[in-house]
């Protein structure tokens, strides 16, 4: 699977290990940003430059870091086509594929250890929209319905220039 990932500077580390864990475990891997902690990156950029990979169909999922998660989530989840949630666990990144089709997963550096990170990548690349056989069909088409609503809000991405403080 090809997965694109990002990350400012607090959400690097988090990005550096979720990269390599993703490589080591065959995916091929787009880094959008920020590449060292040296300087200092805007978020909204970091999440725009993904959402255009992600639209232009160069990835199929999304990891992002920052240092909770929610700017991510709210950065990337404003462009058409992109549902990004923030997940601190395993079943939440579950929940946010199945039910919602979440092709965007945020974490928080702050928030969430190394290890347990690629337990919640794990989670979200392992899991498919729908892919719970016990719900009603009614059920599963309401979700449906409320996946393209979302999909089909917000802007195209642009090519966009890391933002930073010099």
């Amino acid at each position: 699977m090809k997965i694109v990932v990002g990350s400012v500077v607090k959400g690097f580390a988090l990005k550096s290990v979720i990269k390599s864990y993703l490589e080591q475990n065959g995916h091929e891997v787009v880094d959008v940003g920020c590449y060292d902690t040296a300087v200092f990156a805007k978020f909204s950029s970091i999440a725009e430059r993904a959402a255009k990979v992600l639209q232009d169909r160069n990835a199929d999922l999304g990891v992002l870091c920052c240092g909770s998660g929610t700017g991510m989530a709210l950065a990337s989840g404003k462009f058409a086509g992109i549902c990004a949630i923030s997940a601190e666990s395993p079943l939440a990144a579950e929940f946010g594929r199945k039910v919602n089709d979440a092709n965007v997963l945020c974490m928080g550096e702050s928030l969430v250890a190394p290890d347990m990170g690629c337990k919640i990548v794990d989670a979200f690349l392992s899991t498919k929209f729908q892919d719970a056989p016990a719900i009603p069909e009614k059920i599963k088409n309401f979700w449906a319905e409320a996946r393209d609503e979302i999909s089909a809000r917000g802007p195209q991405a642009r090519d966009r220039d890391i933002e930073t403080i010099a």
